[in-house]
């Protein structure tokens, strides 16, 4: 640190917590202003945990990637050495 400057006290923003649990289920806890949060737990919850997941790739190709491989797991399930 620079003599003569002091740094800003730290300051946490929650922007909430998504938690897939397994079976096409999630957990959702979103901060929304003021002291309230949004719980949400399910399938919609499992809706929003993998939009969240798929906007934060880094790029078209790898969302495309992930979202592919989602399909053929819906399709074929997790295990293809069967086929």
């Amino acid at each position: 640190m620079r003599s003569g400057n002091s740094a800003r006290p730290f300051r946490f923003l929650s922007l909430g917590i998504l938690a897939y649990i397994g079976s096409d289920q999630a957990l959702v806890e979103i901060d929304l202003p003021g002291q309230q949060h949004l719980d949400l737990a399910g399938r919609l919850a499992f809706l929003l945990w993998r939009s969240v997941y798929l906007t934060k790739q880094v790029s078209t190709r790898n969302r495309v990637l992930v979202l592919a491989d989602w399909l053929k797991t819906q399709f074929f399930g997790r295990d293809i050495s069967q086929f």
